[in-house]
């Protein structure tokens, strides 16, 4: 008898435990470890080349890119933030401290930075450090509290003013940014960023440099360049002097002449 009741139980209990009809039971959520996801950024400049002329007063550069291979939803969410990071060419720098001696200010203490960038623009979806750890950070060099200038600090406080002064004074040049929202989302995986070269921007190679990070791990990154230069008569002068010192002195010396006697013939006395 409780055999009898027992079956017809089992089936129901059975029955109840089906999903409805159209309905299929939802899958297990992914489970990710960090390092195996398999995004993609993909990211471009909006021009490779900057020509300084005369009436050069500054541009802006637009980074755009997309994420290849994105499941999130939105990147609202918090699932991936973008970094991207343009960095001028290397040029010794040398700061000094001045002191006073005997009501005079003269010229103290020095440090010289073999590897400071001549520019440096940090923008992210976020601040950097809510993004990814100190070390991750320090070992891209990103940020500028990270920036590897060639010159060893920690535990110096005299060389950790120095870098302090470095930086206020680059800042002070519009020469080095960080921008913790400077990176910013279109839609569902569609970012964009803009960077202003300010109109003392010197000259080289740029390197641009895109990171994408998931949950606080590098997933992806991509490498592009910019080339700023001088054109037009800046350029030529520019050439002269640096490559044919002597021909651009006599040039010089030419010039002056020249203008000397041109002054003379129009305000001579018959």
């Amino acid at each position: 008898m409780r055999t009898t009741l027992l079956i017809p139980a089992l089936l129901t209990l059975a029955f109840l435990a089906r999903p409805a009809h159209g309905q299929d039971a939802a899958p297990p959520a992914p489970v990710l470890k960090p390092g195996t996801s398999h995004e993609r950024v993909l990211a471009d400049i909006s021009t490779r080349e900057v020509a300084i002329q005369s009436n050069f007063s500054g541009v802006e550069i637009l980074i755009f890119g997309s994420i290849d291979f994105s499941d999130a939803r939105m990147p609202t969410y918090g699932k991936y933030d973008v970094i991207a990071l343009v960095r001028g060419p290397t040029d010794p720098i040398t700061i000094r401290r001045k002191t006073r001696v005997g009501g005079i200010w003269v010229n103290g203490p020095s440090a010289t930075y073999s590897d400071a960038p001549s520019f440096y623009a940090v923008l992210s979806s976020r601040p950097v450090r809510a993004i990814a750890s100190n070390e991750t950070l320090k070992e891209l060099d990103i940020g500028l509290s990270e920036l590897n200038f060639g010159r060893e600090t920690a535990g110096s406080p005299q060389e950790q003013s120095f870098e302090s002064a470095l930086i206020r004074l680059m800042e002070e040049r519009n020469l080095y940014t960080e921008d913790d929202s400077g990176v910013v989302f279109i839609g569902r995986s569609l970012f964009r960023a803009t960077v202003a070269l300010p109109a003392n921007v010197p000259t080289g190679r740029y390197r641009v440099e895109v990171y994408l990070f998931r949950d606080g791990n590098l997933a992806s990154k991509t490498k592009g360049s910019l080339e700023v230069n001088k054109a037009g008569m800046e350029a030529t002068i520019y050439n002269l002097a640096l490559h044919q010192p002597f021909l651009y002195g006599l040039l010089g010396i030419a010039i002056a002449v020249l203008a000397g006697l041109m002054g003379w013939f129009a305000f001579r006395k018959d």
